[in-house]
Formats: structure tokens, sequence, C-alpha cells
């Protein structure tokens, strides 16, 4: 089942232009570098790196917002927590959604 992320990719290349996808790859991977940069507490790369490659963009942006009201209301400042809510959150987008973040 390897083959299955390459194949999806084919068709969104396909059906929005070799353009716009790399567009779109280059704000993964922006959104990415910021997630590892202040959420991963060392232990969430793999899952980071599933979450900016299955999960829509706009919904990890709702993710890392609703994370930061959390964290601010709850005065939430080590790593580890920060780490267990955002993905906490992201977990239940993507259960909600039907998308595979194993």
């Amino acid at each position: 089942m390897d083959w299955i992320p390459v194949a999806d990719n084919l068709h969104q290349i396909k059906g929005t232009g070799l353009e716009s996808w790399l567009k779109e790859q280059k704000k993964r991977q922006a959104l990415l570098e910021s997630l590892l940069q202040n959420y991963n507490e060392g232990r969430s790369m793999s899952f980071f790196c599933k979450t900016c490659t299955r999960m829509p963009i706009d919904q990890i942006n709702e993710a890392i917002k609703e994370a930061k009201e959390k964290l601010i209301l709850e005065n939430v400042d080590t790593s580890d927590k920060k780490a267990k809510a955002l993905k906490s959150i992201i977990k239940n987008l993507a259960f909600h959604d039907n998308i595979n973040l194993d």
C-alpha cells in the first residue's frame, strides 16, 4: 500500500496542475517546519510528517488555532503538554474525517 500516496499525488497534479500542486507542497513544508519547531517534544516528528502529508492545510491550521487557545486558557508552556494538546486535537479531527494518521 506504499504506492497509494504516490497515486494520490499524481491524481492531484493531473487535476490541479503541477505549479499549483508544488505551491501547496511548499505550504505543507512550511507548516511542518512550524509544527516541529513549536510543538515537537522529541517524539512527534513522524506524527507531524503524516499530518502535513495527509490532512488538508486548513484543517491543520484549525487544529493549531484550537490548541493555542486551549494552551492559553490552561496556561501551558511545557513542550510535552503543548505537543500532547495539539496531537489530541489533530487526532480528533482526523478521526472525524476518516483520515488515517497511523
